[in-house]
């Protein structure tokens, strides 16, 4: 079986109910080569269960609620000393709210920056020029507030760098790929006592796992059936869509026929469309179009979206059949890859 069409969450169930029927199985010689797969299996599951959540993101999010609250209590008590009937403190108010506004929507800007704009705003607030109107307002214990709690939230975001969920330096293909070659090894064992030692619990144990095998291979069958099942469903409503706007094509260009080619590229209003044109002589040509207000325009191959570079992958792990007495299907090809419908329609 080619494992590696299953998910990763399969990959590691499958890997789990070898394991499985080997201990069950009991067979000395095959419980021999059972710890390489018991370890690859635990490194996997530790990938799959990562923690998704940043350690402190509760405690981080009631710090920003705390210093936007400290942020508000400044803004309302200068918005309030504006109202006020003596003149020195409208002076001082509209100095505090002078500096204010150099940071608009302060407290809806990102973790980040909100954490340089406040430390900015503070730091405005105490210069010399300002620090006058900030004591006439009593402003002080406020702007203190707010460096504190400014601080201690700069100071929980850097501790949660140290222990970041996805940096566990293990990469589920090196992970997979130890797991195949541990169940690799123990068919090959499996193999060797079927041939040099068969006994009713090896017969037992090979049989039940070529029916693992087989119940994999019916569920990636059934996967990839529903898959193109669901790109023809897909095609067929692009077809339809295109279908009026093509017979213009047809008549404005004397052609035979239009039919949509299947592939696409691009997305969104940028998408592009390949259609196959018959002429009266029987000769077809494909070409690109896009629509714009409900109308197909021709898009030379040279103006087409370029498609995004894929990262190269690591080459796949040769593996060696499981044992000669299950046959290895053609995987058809891997779930994954892009057919010819321009990288999914």
């Amino acid at each position: 079986m080619t494992k590696r069409l299953l998910r990763n969450l399969e990959h590691y169930q499958f890997a789990k109910n070898v394991l499985t029927l080997c201990r069950q199985a009991n067979i000395a010689k095959v419980n021999a080569v059972l710890p390489p797969l018991e370890k690859a299996i635990a490194e996997e599951d530790r990938l799959l269960n990562v923690e998704r959540k940043e350690i402190g993101t509760q405690e981080l999010a009631q710090l920003d609620n705390d210093r936007d609250n400290a942020w508000r209590a400044i803004s309302l008590q200068v918005q309030a000393a504006l109202l006020s009937d003596k003149a020195e403190i409208v002076r001082a108010a509209r100095m505090i709210d002078n500096v204010l506004a150099r940071y608009p929507k302060l407290i809806s800007l990102v973790y980040s920056q909100e954490t340089g704009g406040i430390e900015n705003l503070i730091t405005d607030l105490r210069d010399k020029a300002v620090s006058p109107a900030v004591e006439k307002l009593g402003l002080k214990a406020g702007v203190d507030r707010l460096e504190k709690l400014n601080k201690a939230f700069d100071a929980l975001y850097l501790e949660r760098l140290k222990v970041l969920p996805h940096q566990s330096g293990m990469d589920i293909r090196q992970l997979r790929a130890a797991t195949d070659e541990a169940i690799n090894g123990i068919t090959r064992r499996m193999d060797a006592l079927l041939e040099l030692e068969r006994t009713n619990s090896i017969e037992e144990l090979v049989r039940l796992y070529n029916n693992l095998v087989e119940k994999k291979l019916r569920d990636l069958a059934r996967r990839i059936a529903y898959g193109k099942a669901a790109t023809e469903k897909r095609r067929a409503e692009i077809e339809k869509m295109l279908q009026p706007m093509m017979e213009r094509i047809v008549s404005e260009e004397k052609k035979t026929s239009a039919v949509f080619a299947g592939r696409t590229l691009g997305i969104g209003k940028a998408r592009h469309y390949l259609i196959t044109l018959t002429d009266a002589n029987g000769d077809e040509e494909d070409r690109w179009y896009r629509i714009e207000e409900g109308l197909l325009f021709f898009v030379p191959e040279d103006q087409l979206p370029k498609p995004k570079k894929k990262k190269k992958t690591t080459s796949e792990p040769s593996e060696t059949p499981e044992s000669p007495s299950i046959p290895t299907p053609s995987p058809g090809g891997d779930s994954g890859e892009q057919g010819s419908i321009g990288g999914g329609l």
